[in-house]
């Protein structure tokens, strides 16, 4: 009998191991699709939709009348807030900040521009308020890398 290489120790187990590991990828897909077919469905959730056509018609016709082309102008007051109650320096901050970041309801506009152009919007006026705490509290000391004022006359 001849003496064994280590190699050839090492080619059973190597072979055994691609086998098992062959198997187990072949039959993943039909062995998760059979555990997930298994599991009971989510509960159903539970909505009022008599609520939905009303809000969404309102939330329509209220912005019917915005103009939408000026979401990118540049609003100095931001109607809800007195920026008097800063320094200039923290007044500047917070007018570039609220006309550099975007109102989070949708309508594009940044939150100067939703506050002044689209008054019925309800996530704007609670942004601005945070945006000017947090100025006034000197949380937000400067306004570097935003959008910056506009020349005069523009």
């Amino acid at each position: 009998m001849l003496p064994r290489s280590p190699l050839s120790r090492l080619i059973a187990p190597l072979a055994v191991f691609a086998l098992v590991f062959g198997v187990g990828v072949a039959f993943r897909e039909p062995l998760t699709a059979w555990w997930v077919s298994r599991q009971p469905p989510p509960p159903p959730v539970s909505v009022d939709t008599r609520t939905l056509p009303e809000d969404a018609i309102e939330r329509s016709l209220a912005q019917a009348g915005v103009d939408s082309t000026r979401r990118d102008e540049w609003v100095e007051t931001v109607p809800g807030i007195d920026a008097r109650l800063l320094s200039a320096a923290q007044r500047e901050t917070f007018i570039r900040f609220a006309n550099a970041r975007r109102c989070s309801c949708g309508c594009g506009f940044t939150l100067a521009a939703c506050r002044a152009f689209d008054p019925s919007c309800e996530s704007s006026l609670p942004l601005v308020t945070a945006l000017f705490d947090s100025v006034a509290q000197g949380r937000i000391a400067d306004a570097e890398g935003l959008r910056a004022r506009p020349p005069a006359g523009r």
